[in-house]
């Protein structure tokens, strides 16, 4: 037990990167189809292509574990439709929180709001509610992609920042709703414009070999390994590996992300619970400006 105490300890120090991981592979795709059930288990066929939009009430659930113990649980979920700046936008919140012994140790409440252009799929706001230990922050980036500018602002301590944003940048959700669309093959590269920590960045996601997956509950999936080289804050060369396995199917669905930290071994996030989300449509338009 004192061995395990110190390593919950030890996963402060690496909170945010676990954080970005999922952060970056949980919001790859969910399925809007049912499959065909095999046995037990639905299953998911591989399609030639992705679906290429972005589907209003998906929601998935993670269950975050480390030496057999769950600790945490990841969400994400495409809550409506709103007007940013006069563009309709997919609304996209993540909701990040510790349970069990780690809610103890160190409590996590970490929610993300993004907003995604609906027509050109690039972010047109991001928002980050952060509550880690000791720690909290309360920021906002506002994108204005027809003028290539970004402006910061801290509602924990007021400041601001205007910087350079390159076309189409992404943040640190929409980069991977935008990935879930684009045309991913085995042992390929993708690289994606990505705006986070008030930088840019380049954000390179590899495809490695295939396999097939059972995800209990849910379904038997083809899949594809997904190693993203994450730069963000520069700590992820130096402190650990990202890697994990998304399927095949139209809406590249994530199944598992595992974390390999140093000392700590793996943290890993599996896929328990999705629902479906439906079609976009006329009646989705709307008039409600996000606040």
């Amino acid at each position: 037990m004192r061995t395990l105490h110190h390593g919950l300890h030890r996963i402060e120090g690496e909170q945010t990167m676990l954080k970005r991981s999922i952060a970056i592979l949980l919001f790859l795709m969910i399925p809007a189809f049912p499959g065909r059930v095999m046995g037990e288990e639905k299953v998911y066929p591989a399609a030639d292509l992705p679906a290429k939009t972005i589907f209003p009430g998906e929601k998935i659930k993670f269950e975050i574990s480390y030496l057999g113990l769950t600790v945490g649980d990841a969400t994400a979920e495409v809550t409506e439709i709103v007007k940013i700046n006069g563009r309709d936008a997919f609304h996209i919140v993540v909701d990040v929180r510790s349970r069990g012994i780690l809610d103890w140790i160190y409590r996590v409440r970490d929610t993300h709001h993004s907003y995604v252009d609906v027509e050109h799929l690039h972010s047109l706001r991001y928002e980050k509610k952060i509550h880690e230990g000791r720690y909290w922050t309360d920021e906002s980036m506002e994108y204005d992609q027809e003028k290539n500018l970004g402006q910061f602002f801290s509602r924990k301590d007021h400041s601001s920042k205007e910087m350079f944003i390159p076309q189409h940048v992404q943040d640190q959700i929409s980069c991977a709703y935008w990935l879930r669309t684009q045309d991913v093959k085995p042992d390929g590269k993708v690289q994606i414009p990505v705006n986070a920590d008030e930088k840019n960045w380049d954000l390179d996601v590899f495809t490695r070999g295939t396999k097939e997956m059972t995800i209990k509950g849910v379904g038997v999936f083809q899949s594809v390994e997904v190693e993203p080289v994450v730069m963000f804050e520069g700590f992820f060369v130096r402190r650990g590996k990202i890697c994990g396995w998304m399927s095949l199917d139209e809406r590249r669905i994530p199944l598992l992300i595992k974390v390999k930290v140093p000392v700590l071994g793996d943290v890993s996030a599996t896929l328990v619970q999705y629902e479906p989300g439906r079609a976009l449509d006329k009646t989705d338009k709307t008039e409600k400006t996000a606040q």
